[in-house]
């Protein structure tokens, strides 16, 4: 007994070990770049142009969609609520204010917190902030960050408490899991790629966008897969799609089907809905037109692209369904699906009966789409839930004439899978 004893104390000992070991990696980081300014040195004119930098990275990382204040006021105020299927998450205010902000922070801190996930302290940061896409982002861009930062009004605004469920709670904790899935930090290079303009729309869909980060699959620690990356991913009750050039072509976009829909919100394959609505305010309305054009030829790889077209009717068409689109639909969208210009986008080339995952088009029909002014003068104007008007059977049918009709989808969709995405849309997850 005694011996077995000795060798259960020998093990805990050994994992206690390893325990101390990764927690102290992933709490850690490596000698970071030294900064590329010096602040106490600036010039008036120097910290302007330093400032302008500095924004538009703000701009291209879409630093305010989570940490904007969703009562109104600053972009920087946070409180935007991020659910997650561990907890919600509330974005902190990352204005000036020493008190609740980051007014006491140096741009080294900064660099560590985008990079490693590290606020001063040695404070692990949930991975909510996207520092795995971040842990590329160069050392003069988030000095001009930095910049940017102290330069906008400190907002006197507490940090609302998450609500993560245990042991997600455990903050500490982060520590292990950035030891097992923290990508090593490099700062990206625009000589990986084989022009100027396709470096710069990969540093920008890879780093500062952070589009994987909600467009690639996770496993089951809740790490990007390499794998999947921008394969897409069902997120916050919806289905952000798959990104990649193969997936884009026979969805039917173009380049400059891509360029307008960043910059309007709008296309002839749909409209900036749920989370993607905050990217276009805070984000890609505001990029210019070079840095648009660099991420519609990243995300197209400069392929052939033949651009939107009607997809064949896919099986015996569900009459049902038909029957609902005619009394519910058509009045906005067309029979054949053809839309009303800058009213009601045309379902015979929307993308969302195209996708993988039917839950976007099930949340849309169910939830309806508010009024939105879009960007560029471009507007959509309301379009009704039908939650109150449609059982699980007729819901299933709506959706599957959709993705028969125009999505080049099989119509199996069932009542069942509609309560389920009914219910995961209601949890967020």
């Amino acid at each position: 007994m005694a011996k077995y004893m000795r060798i259960l104390a020998l093990l805990c000992v050994l994992g206690l070990i390893v325990v101390g070991c990764m927690y102290w990696i992933g709490s850690g980081s490596s000698p970071i770049p030294p900064a590329t300014v010096d602040f106490s040195r600036l010039s008036d004119e120097e910290r302007a142009v330093l400032v302008a930098q500095g924004q538009n990275v703000a701009r291209a990382a879409d630093c305010s969609a989570c940490h904007s204040d969703p009562a109104g006021g600053s972009e920087l105020a946070g409180g935007m609520p991020i659910v997650t299927p561990m907890g919600t998450i509330y974005g902190t205010n990352i204005s000036a204010s020493v008190e609740y902000g980051i007014g006491t922070w140096t741009s080294d801190d900064l660099y560590r917190a985008l990079a490693y996930g590290m606020a001063p302290g040695r404070r692990n940061l949930y991975p909510a902030m996207p520092y795995t896409s971040y842990h590329r982002i160069t050392r003069a861009d988030s000095d001009a960050l930095f910049a940017w930062l102290m330069a906008q009004p400190a907002v006197e605004k507490p940090n609302q408490a998450n609500s993560m469920m245990f042991p997600f709670n455990i903050r500490p904790a982060i520590a292990l899991w950035n030891a097992l899935e923290r990508p090593a930090v490099e700062p990206f290079d625009k000589s990986e790629a084989a022009n100027a303009p396709f470096a710069r729309g990969k540093y920008l869909v890879d780093v500062l966008g952070h589009c994987g980060e909600c467009h690639t699959p996770r496993s089951l620690t809740f790490a990007l897969r390499a794998d999947g990356y921008l394969k897409g991913n069902v997120i916050e009750g919806a289905y952000a799609p798959d990104l990649t050039a193969a997936a884009l072509t026979d969805r039917g976009w173009t380049k400059n089907d891509l360029l307008r829909f960043f910059s309007h919100g709008l296309s002839p394959q749909g409209v900036m809905t749920f989370r993607m609505f905050p990217v276009l305010k805070h984000s890609t309305a505001h990029l210019d037109d070079a840095d648009l054009q660099a991420i519609s030829a990243y995300l197209t790889q400069d392929r052939p692209m033949p651009g939107p077209r009607i997809k064949e009717p896919v099986g015996v068409p569900n009459r049902a369904g038909e029957q609902l689109y005619v009394g519910l639909c058509a009045g906005c969208h067309g029979i054949a699906g053809e839309g009303q210009p800058h009213s009601s986008v045309p379902l015979n080339i929307n993308t969302t009966a195209m996708f993988d995952d039917p839950i976007t088009l099930v949340r849309v029909i169910n939830e309806g789409v508010q009024e939105r002014n879009l960007a560029r003068g471009e507007r959509m104007q309301t379009m009704p839930g039908f939650a109150d008007r449609l059982d699980n059977r007729q819901m299933a049918d709506l959706v599957n004439y959709l993705r028969q009709r125009w999505g080049g989808r099989a119509g199996d969709v069932t009542p069942s899978d509609i309560e389920d995405d009914l219910k995961l849309i209601q949890h967020g997850g």
